[in-house]
Order: C-alpha cells, then structure tokens, then sequence
C-alpha cells in the first residue's frame, strides 16, 4: 500500500542523516476503505491525491507546531510517499481523517 507520510524540510534533513523516517507507529495518510466509499465517484489516481493532499494538510500542522516552538522552520511543504505492506497498515475509522492511518 502507498502511503503518504507528512514531513517538514528539518524532519526530512533527519531522515537524510539517519536513514529512517522515525520509530513506529508513524501517522500517514493512504486510500483507505472509508475513502473509497466516501468518495465513490474517483478512481485509483484521484484516491491517491486525495491522500497526498491529507498529507500535505498535515505538514502544514507540523510546520506551525515547529513555529509554535520557536523553531525557524521554512513554510515549505514535505510529503513522503511509502510502499508499505498492507498488514503493516492500520486504518481508523475518522469520519474527518478518512485517509489517516498508522
């Protein structure tokens, strides 16, 4: 399963330098059953965007959460796109996170 992991540009310099995203469970964002049958009308490709857009969304909550803190962190938006074995993938059933899983 593709999975969509939200980041910031200093989350990314970190994984760079460690070579792993960070300890599990990471929250990210993928086509879930809830979005499918939420969005009934997409195929596969639109899905997927809808993920990666959840994703996006939620980088932007890091990146002011990090400004939050005091940190300097440049308004630039990360998204991390993983292949994940499925039994590896928890999904909830968050009526206003339809693509959230862990």
């Amino acid at each position: 399963m593709r999975v969509y992991l939200p980041c910031t540009l200093p989350a990314l310099a970190r994984v760079a330098t460690v070579g792993e995203l960070g300890p599990a469970p990471l929250t990210g964002y993928a086509v879930t059953p809830a979005l499918v049958e939420w969005y009934a009308s997409g195929d596969t490709e639109e899905l997927e965007y809808v993920a990666l857009t959840e994703a996006a969304r939620a980088s932007l909550r890091m990146i002011a959460e990090d400004r939050a803190d005091g940190l300097k962190v440049p308004a630039r938006r990360v998204v991390i796109a993983a292949e994940v074995p499925d039994d590896e993938v928890n999904g909830g059933a968050d009526l206003e996170e339809r693509a959230r899983v862990r």
